[in-house]
């Protein structure tokens, strides 16, 4: 799939059965209860949202609707087998195994319960052309006797293709598709360097509101951010929302994308500007507007939003992100919630607060 010149269907709403082996035309833009199978219906946050989006665009906005419709071309077992080469535990994440949810439509917006582990390992590698390498936080020992460096051995591999060129070319286009998330019309506004830095990055929020996340890279090191509250059973009353007076405390690109912002401004900023390399756009320009409603000449839509930034979150006067409502609360697993990680949480108008950083180190030398 190109990315830079691919359509995504991104009109609304979508009605996906739950488990199917039928290929990838089993959706439908009108209701199917009628039909008598179970459905997933997958919506934006408003209408107005709706429309024809590039990949690009569709990641920095998150529209769920164009998620969705992608991950259905793709197929489930495709998406699954992806999410364990970036080193994902999909059993324990709930994706495969018994009652996994790997045929659900929710997949496509986060239902599945990753670590924060996980996701830093996952960024880490599109980050370093495309070559995973498993966590670890010590690289040698040193022989005191001797001053000899053993070094820890790591499982590598590249996860696009066994074409090491390939394999580069494919992850700069995925970095191609992460690197608007802090324009504008995207969801993370506010973790925008100051010395001009690329960034490719994605914010993460649960429709209840109980763990948020943003993960962000420069062309050398990756970062994950995420905050939950102290029960992570989706069931009762707390949530992330409200924290530090902002009503929409709980989403990925508030409190997270101030942390993680704040953390680069005095990390990453005296490293200088790095930049990614220039992605060779190959594979098939996919077009999935249904033909009745593609226009004479497509043109992939930028959303407006309806809310703008609170102090400390984006420039004045730009558009507001808001949160993704990226699954069906009736659900008991609900966005990527993970475990709330061990530690001293600090207490800010709840419960507890976990937050955790985890940074990740992308070995590979940058081309270009």
């Amino acid at each position: 799939m190109n990315v830079q010149t691919s359509t995504l269907d991104g009109y609304s709403p979508l009605y996906i059965p739950p488990a199917t082996d039928t290929g990838p035309d089993v959706y439908a833009t009108t209701d199917p209860a009628q039909a008598g199978y179970q459905w997933f219906k997958v919506t934006n946050d408003s209408a107005a949202e709706n429309g024809p989006y590039t990949p690009q665009v569709a990641m920095a906005a998150s529209i769920n609707t164009a998620y969705a419709d992608l991950w259905q071309r793709a197929g489930a077992a495709a998406v699954a087998h992806m999410a364990q080469l970036f080193g994902v535990d999909t059993a324990a994440a709930g994706i495969t195994g018994p009652g996994g949810m790997q045929d659900l439509a929710g997949i496509a917006l986060g239902q599945a319960s990753l670590t924060v582990e996980e996701q830093a390992t996952m960024l880490a590698t599109i980050d370093d052309d495309g070559v995973y390498h498993d966590a670890h936080v010590v690289s040698s020992i040193t022989q005191p006797s001797t001053g000899t460096q053993i070094p820890v051995t790591s499982t590598s591999y590249p996860v696009f293709s066994s074409n090491r060129v390939q394999n580069a070319d494919d992850a700069a286009q995925v970095q191609y598709a992460m690197s608007e998330d802090t324009a504008p019309y995207g969801t993370a506004p506010g973790a925008a360097m100051s010395n001009g830095q690329q960034i490719i990055a994605k914010t993460g929020t649960t429709n209840t509101a109980q763990s948020a996340f943003f993960v962000g890279a420069i062309p050398t090191q990756a970062l994950a951010v995420a905050m939950f509250t102290s029960e992570q059973n989706g069931k009762c009353c707390q949530t992330l929302n409200n924290l530090g007076g902002i009503q929409q405390g709980g989403f990925g690109g508030t409190w997270p994308t101030a942390i993680w912002h704040t953390y680069a401004e005095k990390m990453f900023v005296p490293l200088g500007v790095d930049q990614f390399p220039s992605p060779v756009f190959t594979g098939k320009a996919w077009n999935l507007v249904p033909p009745e409603l593609r226009l004479p000449a497509p043109e992939p839509v930028t959303p407006p939003r309806r809310h703008r930034n609170p102090p400390g979150f984006g420039p004045p006067g730009t558009p507001r992100p808001y949160p993704t409502y990226s699954c069906n609360p009736a659900q008991v697993t609900c966005g990527p919630v993970g475990d709330p990680p061990p530690g001293n949480p600090a207490a800010v108008g709840l419960t507890a607060l976990p937050v955790t950083l985890l940074w990740a180190r992308s070995r590979g030398r940058r081309r270009g």
